[in-house]
Parts: C-alpha cells; sequence; structure tokens
C-alpha cells in the first residue's frame, strides 16, 4: 500500500497519478514496467517515486486496490437505491459497463480488476456499513439469521458482479447476452437448481 507520503497529497495530485498509472498498467503487465516510464510522465525524480511507493508492484497493487474498493462502493450503491429489488440493482450496476469505449478510464479499470478477480474475496476486519447490509437484505426478504452469514453473502455478491462483469469481457457480450446469463444466476439463487 502507498506510503504515507502518497496518501498526504492533495486528492488533485493522488488523482492524476492514479490515471497516469492506470495508462500504464493497462497498457503492458506490470513486469515490464519500469519506474523511469512513471517518473518521466509525472516528471518528477525516481526518489519521489520511492517515497510514495515501496515499488512497482507496490504501486499496481495500490491502484487495483483503489479501484475494487470504488467499484464495491457503487455496488452497493445501486443495491440500495433498489432498496428491496436486490437483482435490480446488480443489474443496473451492470449496465453501466456494457459497450463502453476501450480508450475509457472505467473500461480499463475493469480490465485490470477482472485480472485481479481475487480482491473481491478479500475481507478486511472493518464492519462499517453492516447495519446497512442487514437492513438491506431484510428489505429483500432474505433468510441469513448470523451476521458471519450475511457477510459472506456481501463477498458473494461482489464476486457475482465481478465474475459477470469477466464473462462479458471475455465473450464480448452485449447488454442482451450479459442480462441472459446474469437472469440464469438470480433464478438459480432465487430459486433453487433441484426439480420440485
Amino acid at each position: 500500500m502507498p506510503k504515507k507520503t502518497f496518501l498526504n497529497l492533495p486528492e488533485t495530485r493522488q488523482a492524476e497519478i492514479r490515471a497516469l498509472l492506470l495508462t500504464i498498467f493497462y497498457e503492458k503487465p506490470v513486469s515490464q514496467v519500469k519506474v523511469s516510464e512513471i517518473v518521466s510522465a509525472l516528471q518528477m525524480s525516481r526518489g519521489i517515486f520511492y517515497k510514495y511507493f515501496e515499488d512497482l508492484n507496490d504501486a499496481y497493487d495500490y491502484l487495483i486496490h483503489f479501484y475494487a474498493g470504488q467499484v464495491h462502493g457503487e455496488i452497493i450503491d445501486y443495491m440500495t437505491q433498489q432498496e428491496d429489488d436486490f437483482f435490480q440493482g446488480i443489474e443496473a450496476f451492470l449496465l453501466l459497463y456494457v459497450d463502453l469505449d476501450e480508450r475509457s478510464d472505467r473500461y480499463r479499470q475493469l480490465v485490470l480488476l477482472a485480472q485481479n478477480s481475487y480482491l473481491f474475496s478479500y475481507r478486511p476486519k472493518a464492519d462499517h456499513g453492516v447495519e446497512a447490509w442487514e437492513k438491506l437484505l431484510e428489505k429483500n426478504n432474505f433468510a441469513m439469521p448470523t451476521l458471519e452469514e450475511q457477510i459472506s453473502f456481501l463477498y458473494f455478491s461482489m464476486k457475482l458482479v465481478i465474475d459477470s462483469l469477466t464473462d462479458m469481457l471475455a465473450n464480448q457480450w452485449g447488454e442482451e447476452e450479459l442480462l441472459k446469463d446474469f437472469r440464469f444466476k438470480t433464478e438459480w439463487l432465487l430459486k433453487g437448481i433441484k426439480k420440485r
């Protein structure tokens, strides 16, 4: 994770650095990136880069974690906007990613997140937002009696979203194919897969 020096920068400078890192890490794997490319593009010294990050992998990890956190928050926002139609909220979020211009930041972020989807399994210790999540599950009549199960479902839901978007990228799906596939998953969850 970035050093305190980076976190103390004004948000505009942090955003500028993230934008450049996004462009560079989108265009080639971290193993092929050189610190000199970054410092040259940002017009900073090599020493300043190392005051912000331990190394290139640290900068890459920071970038991916930052965007994963952003997407995580957006997904929750879309779910809560729909309140009593949890999966409709997810569908609305998924539609943000259909037919994106490959030059857009959102598309580039998605590609990097799809390549690092394991981050959506990471469960930090913080418990902020748990109360709102419990209320959302209750409004949707989801039967999850323990907090442990509710938190597990939260991360399952995040993986469901990123996996759906990864499937869209891999198969070059448009809106119709993405929603059709997502609705299969929704049906399996809500109605089960066993014959009645």
